[in-house]
């Protein structure tokens, strides 16, 4: 077992499926997303939680005498203050995911189902015209 597949994680396995995702449809958008926001969790879940150990542990440290070990609570603290910027970075890295798909939502999905919406109100007003895909509303058209 290495360390990213310990305690349950699958880490590993997010980031072989994050690999192999290709873009044709919207579904992989969608599936890019679902997958980058759940590294972003267990990145952030596994780095805050090893940013509070290496602060407990390096904070019992028995530092000079005179300072009753509070220098090495202090020092623990700031080493483990990187990893927990570290950790919202990984955060930030899962937003971005679903931040992407709810952004091609607004920009592609929307406009197109917006305009089939104005095409059928404006459909049985009788406009003559060509239409590709549909059947006609009436019998004109049609190959007898």
């Amino acid at each position: 077992m290495t360390y990213g597949e310990s305690a349950g994680s699958n880490l590993g396995q997010l980031i072989k499926q994050l690999d192999t995702i290709e873009f044709k449809t919207d579904r992989d958008l969608y599936n890019y997303a679902k997958i980058l926001r759940a590294i972003g969790f267990e990145l952030y879940m596994r780095v805050g939680m090893d940013a509070d150990m290496i602060s407990a542990i390096l904070s019992q440290y028995k530092g000079k005498w005179y300072t009753f070990g509070l220098q090495s609570k202090v020092r623990g603290k700031v080493v483990g203050y990187h990893l927990h910027v570290g950790a919202s970075a990984a955060k930030v890295l899962g937003l971005s995911g679903v931040k992407m798909y709810a952004s091609f939502v607004k920009h592609f999905i929307k406009p197109e189902q917006e305009a089939e919406a104005e095409a059928r109100k404006g459909k049985g007003k009788g406009k003559p015209g060509f239409s590709i895909g549909d059947k006609p509303s009436d019998g004109t058209g049609r190959a007898a």
